[in-house]
């Protein structure tokens, strides 16, 4: 199946919600964090970077998996960061996200934090963004698995193929 034929399917979008406390903003991650969602968190942290954010809080305390794309988006964004372990910090993983991140030897590029103290009323919902671009997806999901494969040679064996498959997708969705 080329992936512009795959349905994009808006329930499979996780929620994002963010609350801004200045250069630090906590980003509350909800439902399944997935290749569909993951361009949205990326051009969200991305313009509050731009905007002079340094340090994000991810709380996954309602995120229930994370894809490789967005996994991969993480780490394309803690290259950002001279030292992410202080800048994205993780906090409430379950322990099937927590798995990922060690599967794919990532955890330790992220902080994490024990508690989390998030005012209720500077909590505001992510609008989702138009998600039919399938190049844009592709390109995003190539970039992501990209940046995952670099991490190690486990990854590039892992990933070798999905990057072939998503290089192919994306001539024919030119």
């Amino acid at each position: 199946m080329k992936l512009k034929e795959f349905p994009v399917l808006l329930k499979d979008c996780a929620q994002l919600y963010i609350a801004d406390y200045g250069t630090t903003a906590v980003i509350r991650i909800s439902g399944r964090a997935t290749f569909v969602s993951s361009v949205s968190f990326k051009k969200l942290v991305n313009g509050l970077i731009d905007r002079g954010y340094v340090k994000f809080t991810l709380d996954l305390s309602h995120c229930q998996l994370m894809d490789s794309t967005f996994l991969g988006v993480l780490v394309g964004l803690s290259r950002k960061f001279v030292n992410s372990v202080q800048s994205i910090l993780l906090f409430n993983p379950s322990d099937q996200v927590r798995d990922m991140f060690d599967n794919l030897g990532i955890l330790d590029l992220f902080g994490s934090v024990d508690a989390l103290c998030v005012e209720n009323d500077l909590v505001s919902a992510v609008p989702n963004d138009d998600l039919t671009n399938k190049s844009e997806l592709t390109k995003n999901s190539l970039a992501a698995h990209q940046a995952l494969m670099n991490v190690s040679q486990e990854n590039e064996v892992k990933f070798k193929e999905v990057a072939l498959f998503l290089e192919e997708n994306l001539k024919g969705c030119s």
